[in-house]
């Protein structure tokens, strides 16, 4: 029975990952990051280690599995990536183009013996090199000891990586830094046309002095000396990106202010920082942080009961506009949380058991079914034309009550499935309901439940369940109508596994219009992946939808320059802003770099790009 819990627990905390279709894109065609570095005359060298180079720290760690699969992963289920809990894996290139794994770990990509770079999930995997990815105590291991420039050995022999961190380690990641930053200079000379460069060059020279003095020596000074380096020119980079007047610079908020002076104060922190839109969890796990008569109208809790007593989103409201922010209602549509129906009687399910979404396993259950790696939550049904009815009336009722400027409807899909190559991809789907299949019965003359994932009947099978969804989007669309109220999704970049896994075709949402905005998720710290995402994003998309790409940097633990390079792929690429994943994750060392410069004006005369 422990065993059970403990399985079930670790499936909790993972969700399945998203897959994006990338070029097969190579570490050195990095436009932020080169890895074929100028020599300069710093006099040093990058070989293996020697007897005269100090070791500052080194550790060991078992390694889980090389090539990870089902088999390796303990559990026997197919997780992001094949990694399992608590587990250290090594992907080389045989494995794949990337390694698949979801932003509930860590990663460390190696070229030779080196690590070039850290990121949060879904690494590209070098030709040369290897990915070290860990989850739980495995990624905590990774944070405490692998650094850019800490050199790692694999011992295939004992399943065991070794890892030495030096005193040229930080001055190979003081080089790598400064690099980054001449890079950028040069690539945004005619960007930025009124940039000041006062600072970059101001801080671009104090590292490179630090790092040359650095090489002098072996002793502690040096080794501080290279530590400063690393300082400076991280702060070199955070004044390469001025700050654009006409960009969206917006965040994600799950509200926890229990009074309008807390709210007040959180919004005082969101202006100081530079935020100037706000999409704030107005309706989630079936909730709504409102008094809602729409909600008491079909027996459910008309008001979460933490925020029971005043009225949350009329303050926020009104303080955001107060501040000059626009407010968008961020608003989870057909996923209404992991709290079991039976345990509170106004749940959606408890009060509406048939609206429930079911898989082909489950597809006879008189009970709720729980999707297991997605926080073991559950879902209502798309196709059913009174869960389609609920919704809009809801959003409906608060562009009534409440001046908002947008509606950002989130969890616009069918819960994740398994990819189409997958041999339990026809059992693991979703959308097997009474209603669903009656309709489609009538539609079709079959019973979803008796069609295989390579019968002919499959396409139309996936077809009625995209249609469903984007029926959905058209509908909230055309009730917003003459409101002026913008209208975006949050959408999974991948376009193939997006209608694979989650029935949601956000191509035909932009080319018909029925959204004005797109807050794709950059579930990657990897910037080349984040870049070929965002390529492909914008080529399948119409030029009049907006793409707002969702940056999840903080929730992943990622480095603060890290968030930086992100936001100069997306302004490369013209888009029109950025959102931030989330609020709650938005650490002091994101909140510093951000405010530097990126986010906030720094001078009279703002920067116009």
């Amino acid at each position: 029975m422990k065993k059970l819990f403990a399985i079930v627990l670790f499936l909790v905390l993972l969700l399945n990952a998203p897959s994006y279709a990338a070029k097969d894109a190579l570490l050195e065609v990095s436009d932020t990051v080169p890895l074929k570095l100028k020599e300069e005359n710093e006099g040093i060298e990058y070989g293996k280690l020697s007897k005269r180079d100090r070791i500052i720290s080194k550790s060991s760690r078992k390694i889980d599995a090389i090539y990870p699969s089902t088999k390796t992963n303990k559990l026997g289920i197919s997780f992001p990536g094949n990694r399992g809990p608590n587990q250290l894996v090594i992907y080389k290139r045989e494995y794949g183009r990337r390694t698949l794994t979801n932003e509930f770990g860590k990663e460390a990509v190696v070229v030779g013996d080196k690590v070039v770079r850290l990121t949060g999930a879904d690494s590209i995997i070098p030709h040369d090199g290897f990915v070290i990815s860990g989850h739980g105590s495995a990624k905590k291991w990774i944070s405490d000891n692998l650094k850019v420039g800490t050199k790692v050995k694999i011992d295939a022999k004992n399943n065991v990586l070794h890892s030495f961190t030096t005193i040229d380690s930080y001055r190979y990641c003081a080089k790598i830094k400064i690099a980054e930053v001449e890079q950028i200079l040069d690539k945004t000379k005619k960007q930025y046309k009124n940039r000041d460069d006062k600072k970059v060059k101001e801080f671009l020279k104090k590292a490179k002095k630090e790092l040359k003095r650095s090489c002098s020596s072996n002793s502690a000074a040096a080794l501080q000396d290279a530590k400063n380096a690393i300082a400076s020119a991280q702060i070199a980079l955070s004044y390469t990106l001025p700050y654009l007047e006409n960009e969206l610079k917006g965040v994600w908020v799950r509200p926890t202010e229990k009074s309008e002076a807390e709210i007040e104060r959180t919004l005082n922190e969101m202006a100081q920082l530079g935020i100037n839109t706000i999409f704030l969890e107005t309706y989630f796990h079936g909730k709504t942080i409102f008094p809602s008569e729409v909600m008491k109208s079909y027996g459910f809790e008309g008001q979460n009961k933490i925020f029971r007593g005043f009225d949350p989103l009329s303050c926020w409201v009104r303080g955001a506009h107060k501040r000059n922010m626009t407010l968008h209602v961020w608003f989870e549509s057909f996923y209404i949380g992991n709290k079991l129906p039976q345990e509170d009687a106004y749940n959606i399910l408890a009060v509406r058991p048939t609206w429930g979404n079911r898989n082909k396993e489950n597809n006879a259950s008189n009970e709720p079914v729980a999707h297991i790696s997605e926080h073991r939550g559950y879902f209502i049904d798309p196709a059913n034309p009174e869960v389609v009815d609920f919704l809009t009336k809801l959003i409906l009722e608060i562009c009534a009550r409440y001046n908002i400027d947008g509606v950002n409807l989130d969890y616009v899909r069918y819960p994740v499935s398994a990819k189409a190559t997958s041999s339990n991809y026809a059992a693991s789907n979703w959308g097997y309901t009474p209603y669903a299949r009656e309709e489609f019965k009538k539609i079709y003359g079959i019973d979803p439940v008796e069609i295989s994932a390579n019968s002919a009947m499959w396409n139309k099978w996936d077809m009625y369940r995209q249609d469903r969804i984007t029926k959905y989007v058209a509908n909230i669309k055309d009730a917003l109508k003459d409101r002026g109220v913008v209208l975006s999704a949050v959408i999974f970049p991948d376009y193939k596994t997006s209608l694979e896994t989650k029935q949601q075709n956000w191509q035909r949402w932009s080319s018909y219009n029925y959204v004005d905005a797109l807050t794709p998720l950059i579930l990657t710290a990897d910037y080349n992946l984040a870049d070929n995402m965002l390529d492909e994003l914008r080529r399948k998309t119409s030029s009049r939808t907006k793409i707002y790409p969702g940056l999840f940097v903080g929730f992943m633990e990622g480095e603060s320059e890290d968030l930086l390079k992100q936001i100069h792929i997306i302004r490369n690429r013209n888009l029109e802003g950025v959102v931030l994943f989330d609020w709650a994750h938005m650490d002091k060392k994101y909140s510093d770099v951000l405010r530097t410069s990126v986010f906030k004006a720094q001078c009279s005369e703002q920067n116009k790009k």
